[in-house]
């Protein structure tokens, strides 16, 4: 099989006597913009934490209104299979959710509760849930909803139920999500991939199958995700699955096989490969490898790669990975 140059935008040379691979790849040196969230020790007042919650739910009456916001006057953030997730009146600091399973169950409480859940991700607000509410709903049972912290941005890309459906409108929403993402800065993936690390590393899963998972807030040019709440199950690291869910996932997959006109797809294939580009420029620059799972198969079996690794078989791109100390 004939194997194409790699990219322009790479240059590789492999010195086979020290076993060094150098990489021409257009990384600003010693640029790093420290604009992550975490440092090890934190002098700032977490606003969103448990202790915050509970000062500001004793201030307020919070638990006398939790009812009422699930049946008037929260504003549903989202609603899925799940559960529905409601804004709180009168806080930007976090959200209220019901999952549709275990809502009213047999706990006996004579007053409402709010009860602490361990924050698994202390430096990095990843949507997780602070807290338990706990209403009485009789004398045996109660009403069961959860504090989340409310994560900013936009939800990225197209909600994974539409993945099949090449309307004008998602396509539109697929074009706008890449283009956001493409204009970001350099600074913008080196933080995402350092917080990429510190979730693995507390143990925990992202979900990258539904890209509206991952959110962008344009006013800090971070990438800020949600509905992280699975345990890892592997050593695995999860860089490429979340670079699956950034270029769109499935539906950029099935887009760039469609017959939607060639034009707005060579925009798509334009944009995606700045976002590659960054996205592995801030992955060398922190010594990051990716792990060969699910999601990352599905974008080394697509066309999605292709031109950035100058190859279309799927161990060429494995061995142009390899080269570029990626895997």
């Amino acid at each position: 099989m004939k194997i194409n140059a790699i990219s322009s935008l790479y240059s590789i040379n492999v010195n086979t006597n020290k076993k060094n691979i150098g990489c021409k790849y257009s990384i600003p040196h010693d640029t790093f913009v420290k604009t992550c969230s975490f440092s090890g020790k934190r002098n700032d007042v977490d606003k969103q934490s448990y202790t915050e919650l509970e000062k500001w739910s004793s201030e307020t009456g919070f638990l006398d209104k939790v009812r009422e916001i699930d049946e008037k006057t929260g504003q549903i953030l989202g609603s899925g299979f799940e559960g529905i997730t409601f804004g709180i009146p009168g806080t930007d600091n976090w959200v209220l959710k019901k999952y549709n399973r275990g809502n009213f169950i047999a706990i006996p409480n004579e007053a409402p509760k709010l009860v602490r859940v361990e924050d698994f991700s202390p430096e990095l607000n990843v949507g997780q849930t602070i807290a338990r509410v706990e209403i009485p709903g009789g004398s045996r049972y109660s009403y069961i909803y959860y504090v989340l912290k409310r994560q900013t941005g936009e939800s990225i890309g197209v909600p994974l139920s539409y993945s099949d459906d090449m309307s004008d409108i998602n396509v539109k929403t697929h074009i706008n999500t890449l283009k956001t993402l493409a204009n970001a800065p350099q600074e913008t993936f080196n933080k995402c991939i350092k917080d990429i690390a510190y979730v693995t590393q507390q143990g925990y899963e992202f979900d990258c199958g539904n890209p509206y998972n991952f959110m962008f807030d344009k006013e800090k040019n971070h990438i800020n995700f949600v509905d992280i709440n699975d345990k890892k199950r592997d050593e695995n690291t999860q860089f490429g699955e979340v670079l699956y869910s950034l270029l769109d996932g499935n539906f950029a997959i099935n887009f760039s096989k469609s017959d939607c006109d060639q034009t707005i797809k060579d925009e798509a294939n334009k944009l995606s490969n700045e976002i590659i580009r960054k996205f592995f420029a801030a992955m060398i620059q922190s010594n990051s490898k990716f792990s060969l799972g699910t999601y990352f198969n599905n974008l080394l079996e697509s066309s999605l790669l292709d031109e950035t690794l100058g190859c279309t078989d799927k161990e060429d791109k494995i061995n142009k990975l390899r080269l570029m100390n990626l895997i």
